[in-house]
């Protein structure tokens, strides 16, 4: 029996999806009866929502649920962030130049649009049947822990649709046979309520900590209230938080996409909600990493597993090498890619946002200079631990870069001569015999929660001293000197998001920062100029000379701040339109 019902474990999750966006599948009772009679066929089961509901910012091939933008990992390529060496990229072919239409945003960014359906019905039928399963000794808080997992994925999981549609259907059972499936669309405001709930009651349900190092990589109570700190300080930015939406509905419909006012106390709920998660996660252990040097810490957070930083990380891939995604899809053809035009560039324009060590910004002139190698020098110690760049060392391998037009790793296609090096080990090799590296893909870590502290500090009441010691931390880790005390409101904001631009970066937050706070029309963001660097070498000098030029003007268009729902769904008559679409 027990391999019938692993069988019939296997066969849930394609037996569970939803036939079309939210109508019911047919009846799977039997199988479901044994997995729900079976500890360990329900934690399989289980185990099977994280893998298809968990966040992944990794693109893992060109097909299937963990496709991502296609071929780099994360969605730089479609912002500020970098540029994709692949010219067939979707960043490329749709983003980064406005091409978008109603029935591909599962192809273009959100390949999980429709699965997130079924994954969410999963949710439902083990918060419905989770205490049929029998009482184990060994493990007596089985149920209780599973309905909070089943809680924290429901909420997850509709969480990545609502911010990036705005309201969605609220589906909070199992929808029957006899139920219709189409369900219309909930105001932004009750979705955000519905998330926040979930996310109550998981941290109720769930332990702080697993001991048991199988368990990592399950949700616990501050990943539950790491996920509220998240969707409120989302909440209460000026995409949603507002009385003026980017485009609007009209009438009530203007609150299926914000909230259709602004409201100042949606700012204090965001910082009292990060609050709570950053206390909980430091007296439970949690911690910025500081176990090494300024020119080390950094780094240390995403290439080594578990550490004291992670509060949460997907585990779902491992054993990464250079011929596979998502290392493939990051480096260029000399440092092992499988692609001849693959590559993951950094642009000047993002460049730009490392201060100097002292705080200052540094004075990059946009005629040319004579003193590139000395202004990297200069800058945030966190540059050389992203950025690969002229005369840096990419791996143990390959050694320093020279992207120069004669250099070992001068590649046509490299717009910028800044290669992003974050998620790509030094220790990766990329010749025979290779080796494998294993990296998780970061959902939350405590750096994240001191800037959702302080950036929604300082939108309730202005730069207060907590707001100044929160972002203080993070840089202190990395060597950086305190924000000035002399800031204002205004100042404090635009240099609190450029650090989360750098302390974040390429970890899949500044897409979506740049749509939450509205700035993707700004110049350099998503519209407008992108800029890389032509270098050459100095006659009788160790020095680089170099000159910034326009590689792209990219396109933008407002109603892309929110993803169109599929347009085959909106034809069905129960659903609106986003605006613009």
């Amino acid at each position: 029996m027990k391999k019938l019902y692993l069988f019939a474990a296997a066969l849930l999750p394609a037996l569970f999806q939803a036939c079309d966006f939210l109508e019911a599948p047919p009846s799977t009772g039997l199988n479901e009866d044994g997995v729900f009679a079976d500890r360990a066929l329900a934690e399989q089961y289980i185990t099977g929502i994280y893998a298809e509901g968990m966040p992944l910012g990794f693109s893992m091939g060109s097909s299937g649920i963990d496709r991502g933008l296609c071929a780099t990992s994360t969605h730089a390529g479609a912002c500020d962030e970098a540029e994709s060496g692949t010219s067939w990229d979707k960043t490329n072919v749709s983003w980064n130049v406005n091409n978008h239409n109603n029935n591909d945003i599962d192809w273009e960014e959100d390949p999980r649009h429709n699965t997130r359906w079924s994954t969410i019905r999963k949710c439902n039928i083990v918060l419905e049947r989770i205490n049929e399963v029998p009482y184990d000794p060994g493990d007596p808080d089985f149920n209780s822990r599973s309905m909070g997992e089943a809680y924290f994925m429901r909420a997850i999981v509709f969480w990545e649709g609502v911010y990036r549609y705005g309201g969605l259907p609220i589906v909070d059972h199992r929808i029957s046979g006899a139920e219709t499936g189409k369900i219309p669309r909930s105001t932004f405001e009750e979705c955000i309520e519905f998330i926040v709930q979930d996310c109550d009651k998981a941290a109720e349900l769930l332990p702080v900590k697993y001991t048991n190092s199988t368990l990592v990589g399950r949700a616990t109570r501050i990943a539950a209230l790491a996920l509220k700190s998240r969707v409120l300080l989302y909440a209460a930015s000026p995409l949603f938080n507002t009385d003026s939406p980017y485009m609007s509905l009209g009438g009530e419909n203007a609150k299926l996409t914000s909230y259709g006012n602004y409201d100042p106390e949606r700012w204090k709920r965001a910082a009292d909600a990060a609050k709570e998660a950053l206390d909980a996660a430091l007296d439970a252990g949690y911690a910025l990493y500081r176990g090494g040097t300024p020119e080390t810490n950094y780094e240390y957070v995403w290439t080594q597993p578990d550490n004291v930083e992670i509060i949460l990380a997907n585990k779902k891939y491992r054993n990464f090498s250079t011929s596979n995604n998502p290392i493939t899809g990051n480096i260029p053809q000399w440092a092992g890619s499988s692609w001849s035009d693959g590559g993951l560039f950094a642009t000047f324009n993002f460049v730009r946002k490392y201060e100097k060590r002292d705080g200052t910004p540094q004075t990059w002139s946009m005629e040319g200079g004579d003193d590139l190698l000395q202004k990297y020098a200069e800058l945030d110690p966190r540059f050389a631990q992203t950025i690969g760049y002229q005369g840096s060392v990419w791996s143990d391998e390959i050694g320093k870069l020279d992207f120069l037009p004669t250099g070992a790793h001068y590649v046509s296609y490299d717009k910028t001569k800044h290669l992003v090096r974050k998620w790509v080990p030094r220790t990766l090799k990329a010749t025979s015999p290779k080796n494998y590296t294993n990296m998780d893909w970061i959902v939350f870590r405590v750096a994240e929660l001191y800037l959702n502290y302080a950036e929604a500090l300082n939108e309730y009441k202005g730069p207060t001293a907590e707001a100044f010691a929160a972002v203080n931390e993070v840089r202190s880790r990395s060597g950086m000197p305190d924000f000035p005390q002399s800031l204002d409101q205004d100042q404090f904001r635009e240099k609190l998001r450029n650090e989360r631009a750098v302390e974040l970066a390429f970890e899949d937050h500044r897409f979506w920062d740049i749509r939450r706070w509205m700035i993707a029309e700004q110049e350099g963001v998503m519209q407008g100029d992108m800029y890389g660097l032509q270098i050459s070498a100095i006659v009788g000098s160790d020095e680089i000379h170099y000159k910034p030029y326009v590689f792209e003007k990219r396109l933008w268009n407002a109603r892309s701040y929110l993803h169109p729902i599929k347009q085959n769904e909106i034809e069905k008559g129960y659903m609106l339109q986003n605006p613009g679409w």
